[in-house]
This record gives C-alpha cells, structure tokens and sequence, in this order.
C-alpha cells in the first residue's frame, strides 16, 4: 500500500477523529479559553508526530528493525484499536478535568496515541514524511473541527468512528501482509 491517498487513509484510521471527540465527553465551563485550548492540543501532537515522520529512518535503524517488520508490528496495535473502535467507540470522560490538564488530556488520548505513533513511524519509512503528514495534517483539521464545534450529534459520530474502526482492523491487516512480503 503506498501513495497519498492509502497513507492519508491509513493515518486518518488510525486517529480516528470521531471516537477522540467522542471521548472528551465534558463540556467547558469556559468557552472563550476552550478554543485555544483545542488549537494547543492539536498543534502539539502534530509538531511531535512531524518529528517523529522525518525522523522515521533513524529511529527504526537505532531499533534496529527493518520497515517491513515494523510495518508487521504495527498491525497489532492498530487491528485492536480498530476492534475497540468497532465495539466500543468512546470511554468517554464526563468530568471537566481540570483547565491546565484539557490539553494535554486532548493530546494525549486523541491524537498521539501509540496506533498512531507507530503507523507513523511505518508510513514514513515505506512512503515518506510528506505523505504521511498530509494524513496526519487531514486528521488533526477534523479532530480539532468536531472538538471545536462541539455540536456533532453523538450518535454520528459513533456510527462514524465504528466505520473507521473496521476500515483500521482492514488497512491493519494488509498492512501486515504487506510487512511480511517485504521480509
């Protein structure tokens, strides 16, 4: 699988932008701070995950793995997150935490996740940074739309973060059959 629109695909499942608006279940208590905040959150993982992109070669080498066994390795994660999407979709959290641990809650559990981490880092490798940051660029602009906007009606958004779900458990299997051809 290579080319932008298989990588932008495969980065978009794996973040699955509906099931991480799904899971920030609360609502600010102050609207004119949640929208910066929102920003930070996505911002943040996307500079670390474009470090991680350009540094892909170098870090699979001090690992010392191949890409077609990490590509193999990276099946698992992202197959059982895919199924957790399909079954399970949000673990939402229903109490506003508190304003200087929002972002970093929203980083961390919607947008650097380990799925995504690693399909990153086996994107890069096979089919370049550039690709695969237009796919972690195209998640993040959706994740920050449904957390800006907030008004998506719940139910949707479960219906669509079960459908990326399957199509993550798909891409996570022939990511892995593509892995194991290159060994």
């Amino acid at each position: 699988m290579s080319g932008l629109g298989p990588v932008m695909l495969m980065v978009l499942a794996a973040a699955n932008p509906a099931a991480g608006a799904l899971s920030v279940a609360w609502r600010p208590s102050n609207r004119d701070q949640w929208r910066p905040r929102v920003v930070l959150a996505v911002a943040a993982p996307v500079a670390a995950l474009w470090v991680i992109a350009a540094l892909a070669d170098p870090i699979l080498d001090g690992l010392s793995v191949t890409t077609g066994t990490w590509r193999l390795a990276t099946a698992v994660p992202f197959a059982v997150a895919g199924l957790r999407w399909m079954l399970w979709p949000a673990r939402p959290i229903h109490d506003e935490p508190r304003a200087g641990t929002q972002v970093a809650l929203i980083a961390l559990t919607v947008l650097f996740t380990p799925q995504l981490v690693a399909v990153v880092l086996a994107t890069a490798a096979h089919d370049g940074t550039l690709r695969t940051m237009a796919g972690v660029v195209l998640a993040a602009a959706l994740t920050a739309t449904l957390l800006w906007f907030r008004a998506t009606p719940t139910p949707l958004l479960s219906v669509i973060a079960r459908l990326l779900g399957g199509i993550a458990i798909v891409l996570a299997i022939a990511l892995g059959v593509d892995g194991t051809q290159t060994l």
